[in-house]
């Protein structure tokens, strides 16, 4: 997988390439634990062909952890991403911006 960053004053996007899976879940859980103390992430995962559940859960993770220090949104999702959230009941629950 590929984590490309990008920072704009308080706000840090996170653009997501190839397969978030078991293998890849913990660079992203690397890059979302050395974010700012206070800031607004955005996932941006144009590029994601995959994801698993371990996947699934650090995109939960990153969620939860953000709650505390700003704001959480996902942006531009592929539609066989959004239909495993959706089959998985997550699809509500996250801050998904159409």
């Amino acid at each position: 997988m590929e984590i490309t960053k990008i920072t704009d004053g308080n706000a840090v996007m996170l653009s997501l390439g190839g397969r978030l899976d078991a293998l890849a879940a913990p660079a992203l859980a690397a890059a979302v634990g050395e974010l700012p103390e206070t800031c607004d992430l955005v996932l941006d995962l144009d590029g994601l062909d995959y994801i698993s559940s371990c996947g699934m859960r650090e995109v939960v993770r990153a969620q939860c952890k953000m709650s505390a220090k700003g704001s959480f949104s996902i942006v531009r999702v592929p539609q066989t991403v959004a239909d495993v959230f959706r089959m998985t009941g997550l699809y509500g629950r996250l801050n998904i911006l159409s």
